[in-house]
């Protein structure tokens, strides 16, 4: 029971279901899921060592602001990830799993449940995948998760950009793959994570205070 009220109490934030920076309350909470305050409170306190949610003095709890300087961080981060699975994929990915990446080649939304968002997650968890590194998979595959928190509160204005954009430089980087052109592919997968990042960046800048947490 306390993996389940965490597994969608993080849903729950990772969706913007709960917005950053509302209050929970573990009565509230105990309530919603039909259980005492102690399973609620484990789960709380596990995704406050994740930074997804912090403790109120006296009053309870707060999901976690998404701060501009969290942010840069964030993509700091997940360009040196990817360029690391760019390495690693163009060594040890056989050609029939390169094949795998066409899918990713065009974006229908109708095959995508989730919309443009789950089309993106599918394409970099797929690469993180394929890197055969069990630990930078799953470290590059809890960002993905953080950062679509991150799409989420800017969704609004990423929306005004054109996804195939996107899925031009995803396009881009199947083929430096799939050529086993390991430098490229590493080029082209940080320009895609910063552009990203400045895209999100001014989404942001008009929704959050600089350097707030």
């Amino acid at each position: 029971m306390r993996e389940q009220i965490y597994e969608q109490l993080r849903a729950d934030i990772l969706n913007c279901r709960i917005a950053p920076g509302a209050e929970i309350r573990e009565g509230e909470l105990a309530l919603r899921f039909g259980v005492s305050k102690s399973p609620v409170r484990d789960a709380l306190m596990h995704l406050q060592r994740e930074g997804l949610v912090q403790t109120l003095p006296r009053q309870g709890y707060r999901v976690a602001s998404v701060s501009l300087a969290d942010v840069d961080d964030m993509f700091h981060l997940r360009a040196a990830l990817e360029r690391a699975c760019m390495e690693r994929i163009v060594r040890h990915a056989d050609d029939e799993q390169l094949r795998t990446l066409d899918r990713f080649r065009r974006f229908e939304p109708a095959e995508w449940s989730g919309g443009f968002i789950a089309y993106n997650r599918a394409f970099h968890r797929t690469l993180a995948e394929l890197a055969r590194n069990a630990r930078m998979r799953d470290h590059l595959t809890d960002l993905i998760d953080q950062m679509e928190r991150v799409v989420r509160v800017s969704v609004a204005n990423v929306k005004e950009g054109d996804p195939q954009t996107v899925v031009r430089e995803h396009g881009a980087m199947i083929d430096a793959l799939q050529a086993r052109d390991g430098r490229r592919a590493e080029r082209l997968a940080e320009r895609h994570i910063a552009t990203a990042g400045k895209r999100v960046q001014t989404a942001l800048s008009r929704l959050v205070v600089p350097g707030r947490t």
